[in-house]
C-alpha cells in the first residue's frame, strides 16, 4: 500500500476592504479603516478519532466498485516495546470489492480484509503519525510528522515530512460532508510526494470525508458509526513491533506484510 501522503492546489484568498466616510466642507474626518480579512480557515478535531468509531467510503475505479472502512481500535497502545507509541490510537483500513454499507460487519470480516494501519497520537496542535503497517512496509515514522493540524487556513503551505508538501486548497463545503452526523465547513488539503498528489477533505468533528489518490478516483464518505463489537484488531500488535530494521528489510524485498485486500490499492 502506498505510504500515507496526501495533496491539493493553492486557492487565492478573497480580499475585501471597507472604510468609513470622512467629513466634507471643512468638517473633521471621522472615518476609520479596517485591514482586509485574512484567508478563510477552519479549526477543530480534523480526524475525530474515538475508540470503536468507523468511517465507510465507496469508490468506483475502472477495476470495479470498492468499499473501504476506517476503524479505531478500542484500546490505545500501551506497554509497547516502542515506548514512543504508548498512548497512540490505532487507525485501521479494511476494504472489499463491491459497494457495501460497511466492511465492519464483524471482527472476522475486518481482520480478513485488512489493508494497513497507523499509530496516531493526538495533541492540541493536531494528529501526528508514529508508525505504519502497510504492504511492503512496517516501520516507525521518523519525527512523528503532523498528519493534519487543528487549524487549516486556505492557501497555507507546509512540509510536515521530508519530501512532502502540504497545501490547503480550500476552506468551505467539501465532498462527503453530507454523510457527517453534523455536516459543517471543512477543508481540502493536498499532499505532494515525489510529484504524486493525494487530496484529503476534512470536516472538524467528523473526520476524513474524501480521499483522492494518484488515480484520480475519489473515495467518498457514505456513513459514520460506532462499531464496539469489532474490538481490537491484530494489526495493532504489528504496529507495536514496528522498527526501522523491518523497514530496511522491506526495501530489500525481504519482508512484505501483504493483506488480502491490499490489491484494491495497488
Amino acid at each position: 500500500m502506498k505510504r500515507l501522503v496526501l495533496a491539493a492546489a493553492l486557492m487565492p484568498a478573497a480580499l475585501s476592504a471597507c472604510g468609513g466616510g470622512g467629513g466634507t466642507g471643512g468638517g473633521t474626518g471621522g472615518g476609520t479603516s479596517r485591514p482586509p480579512p485574512g484567508p478563510p480557515s477552519v479549526s477543530g478535531d480534523m480526524l475525530a478519532l474515538q475508540a470503536s468509531r468507523g468511517w465507510n467510503y465507496q469508490a468506483t475505479p475502472s477495476s470495479g466498485p470498492v468499499t473501504v472502512s476506517l476503524y479505531v481500535d478500542q484500546s490505545t497502545i500501551s506497554g509497547s516495546i516502542q515506548s514512543s507509541l504508548n498512548g497512540d490510537l490505532v487507525l485501521v483500513a479494511t476494504g472489499v470489492p463491491g459497494l457495501q454499507a460497511t466492511v465492519l460487519t464483524s471482527q472476522a470480516a475486518a481482520e480478513s480484509n485488512l489493508v494497513g494501519g497507523l499509530a496516531i497520537a493526538q495533541a492540541a496542535t493536531g494528529y501526528s503519525v508514529g508508525a505504519e503497517i502497510s504492504v511492503g512496509s512496517n516501520a516507525l515514522v521518523p519525527g512523528t510528522p503532523l498528519l493534519v493540524g487543528s487549524t487549516l487556513t486556505q492557501g497555507a503551505t507546509s512540509t510536515p515530512y521530508a519530501g512532502v508538501t502540504e497545501t490547503v486548497l480550500s476552506v468551505g463545503t467539501v465532498p462527503g460532508a453530507s454523510a457527517c452526523p453534523t455536516p459543517a465547513t471543512g477543508a481540502q488539503v493536498r499532499y505532494t510526494y515525489q510529484s504524486t498528489n493525494y487530496t484529503i477533505s476534512y470536516v472538524p468533528g467528523c473526520g476524513i470525508t474524501q480521499v483522492v489518490g494518484p488515480s484520480g478516483v475519489p473515495f467518498t464518505l457514505t456513513s459514520v458509526g460506532s462499531y464496539p463489537t469489532i474490538g481490537n484488531l491484530s494489526i495493532a500488535r504489528k504496529i507495536q513491533s514496528a522498527s526501522l530494521v523491518s523497514t530496511a528489510r522491506s526495501l530489500l524485498g525481504l519482508e512484505r506484510n501483504d493483506f488480502p485486500a491490499a490489491k484494491l490499492f495497488r
